[in-house]
């Protein structure tokens, strides 16, 4: 069994496929012919489709392109590289396999992009889903398909018309006139993605980035284009054709980017939203925290106010040594309270007198006399 083995570069030579589109691929529609195989529950590796008008086109899911690889796609028109292309996973639920393919070679890159590149499912996926439509190819539309894009009335019914030429519709509900010219956008375009946890601003800024400048490329090219085959003397047809596909691809990018930039917007608004929200309850914390701090300040101020929290010093008067109180350590405690004679009163409070002991009520005399001789020689006998 082979093995998949990925390209070298995205440059693929005629010669390389030449003999695989003459004699292996077939000339029916909806032909395909693996190339390379792919990997289970990977990617469904290279594959060549033949498509409508003898055209083909080679697709690559396994292949994951490079700078070097951009360049060459901007310079080569056969060569595309869809955003997310080696990359993204296939749109359908639960298929973990490549959704994005590489396009390694367009035999008609004039022509409209094909549903393998923008539809972003796996080729396995695709061929499912291809196969519903022809079944429902039939079956009238009710309004524009979900990332259709359409100018003007198209074929949109409209209130009141039968025949879809009308500009009234109805949308949320509502009933609304458009212009003759508006160009409707339902929903997300092929190749985008809606706004979600993992896709917020910095990653659809980047896309839309992206897509902006591939849109610069094609306008140009389109322009140039224009006015080189205006000059020139061929067919009417076949410049229309050229110039219609180019348009077309050019106008995709344009929705790719209109959508994205709402998607963008959309995004900043949720997160702008979500952000004062937090602000909001910081604000609110900070708010109620400043609330018991002061409530707290104001309760230990009524406390000092009232007397309950001052540090005062309870301060003993001075006990000469011989005296004798009659409980045992007297003559320490004396000492002590020799040491702390002082008036003192911390926090600002009022001083207080010395405690008065009960054999000195009525000797106010010593309390009041003694001289500092006297209080140095008890100092020195401590």
């Amino acid at each position: 069994m082979s093995v998949y083995e990925p390209s070298s570069t995205i440059f693929l030579r005629p010669e390389e496929f030449c003999q695989d589109e003459q004699s292996r691929l077939g000339r029916a529609n909806g032909n395909t012919y693996r190339r390379k195989p792919g990997i289970p529950d990977v990617h469904d590796g290279q594959i060549m489709v033949r498509l409508k008008k003898k055209r083909f086109i080679i697709l690559d899911y396994g292949y994951i392109p490079n700078e070097h690889d951009a360049e060459i796609a901007r310079s080569v028109p056969h060569i595309s590289i869809p955003n997310g292309a080696g990359t993204c996973k296939c749109a359908t639920k639960h298929c973990p396999r490549i959704g994005v393919p590489v396009l390694m070679y367009d035999s008609e890159p004039n022509e409209p992009m094909s549903l393998y590149l923008r539809g972003g499912l796996c080729f396995s996926c695709q061929r499912n889903l291809n196969e519903k439509r022809r079944t429902q190819r039939k079956r009238k539309s009710d309004g524009h398909p979900v990332g259709e894009v359409r100018i003007g009335n198209g074929d949109v019914p409209s209130i009141g018309s039968g025949s879809g030429n009308g500009n009234r519709f109805k949308f949320n509900d509502q009933i609304v006139e458009l212009n003759p010219d508006a160009v409707v956008i339902n929903g997300p375009v092929d190749g985008t993605r809606i706004r979600g946890p993992d896709y917020r601003c910095p990653e659809i800024g980047s896309d839309l980035l992206r897509i902006v400048s591939e849109l610069s490329h094609e306008t140009l090219s389109l322009m140039q284009h224009s006015s080189a085959q205006a000059g020139m003397a061929q067919p009417v047809a076949t410049t229309t054709s050229s110039v219609d596909a180019m348009y077309q691809k050019a106008f995709e990018s344009v929705s790719k980017a209109t959508f994205l930039l709402t998607q963008w917007k959309a995004s900043w608004d949720e997160n702008m939203v979500s952000q004062t929200a937090v602000n909001a309850a910081e604000a609110a914390a900070a708010a109620s925290a400043n609330f018991d701090s002061r409530i707290l300040d104001e309760a230990v101020a009524s406390q000092a106010a009232l007397g309950g929290g001052a540090n005062m010093a309870i301060l003993q008067h001075n006990i000469p040594p011989q005296i004798d109180m009659g409980f045992p350590g007297h003559a320490q405690q004396g000492a002590v309270s020799s040491l702390a004679h002082a008036h003192v009163a911390l926090d600002g409070g009022v001083p207080i007198q010395p405690l008065m002991m009960p054999d000195e009520t009525n000797s106010n005399d010593h309390h009041i006399g003694g001289g500092l001789e006297e209080r140095l020689e008890q100092r020195a006998e401590i």
